[in-house]
């Protein structure tokens, strides 16, 4: 099939990339969300029921950090940094301890004992996402002003070279 030119000017490339963006950012959160009802309402066990949709979001969640890695690039709205980092962490903890909780109160009820068990995971739960969100976002900050350096520096890349 024959590539076709772009009949867009300026204003309407930027507009439809902006649509996309709204677009790709609409399916990741929706996807995020499809995921974590599916763990509340069928429990743990349900990898064959959310193979699909964990697919797609790992794949999309890998390109985005890819490509922002690669063009130098980290947030339109957040400076890089520790409080950032700091930031972001907590948030996925809270998240995640939510998530947990949520779905270990499901399987086992409301008795006292079955919500305490729950608080507790949750709590292991939301304290190693926070560890390992916030190591993953520091190697992350470390690789993006290495690249930032290396683009504006303009050093090229090794595979570039070749």
């Amino acid at each position: 099939m024959k590539k076709r030119r772009n009949k867009l000017d300026e204003m309407q490339e930027q507009k439809m990339l902006h649509i996309e963006s709204k677009g790709c950012w609409i399916a990741f959160i929706g996807l995020m969300i499809v995921i974590a009802a599916q763990l509340v309402y069928y429990g743990t066990d349900c990898g064959n029921q959310i193979i699909g949709e964990t697919i797609v979001f790992l794949c999309m969640g890998c390109y985005v950090l890819a490509a922002c890695v690669k063009n130098g690039v980290w947030d339109r709205k957040f400076e890089p940094g520790f409080k950032v980092n700091l930031c972001a962490s907590l948030i996925a903890a809270v998240a995640s301890g939510v998530l947990k909780f949520a779905i270990i109160y499901r399987e086992y009820g409301a008795d006292g004992v079955a919500v305490g068990a729950a608080a507790a995971a949750a709590s292991v739960n939301s304290i190693n996402t926070f560890i390992l969100c916030f190591i993953l976002l520091s190697v992350m900050l470390l690789v993006y002003r290495w690249r930032k350096n290396r683009l504006e520096n303009a050093l090229p890349d090794e595979k570039e070279e070749k």
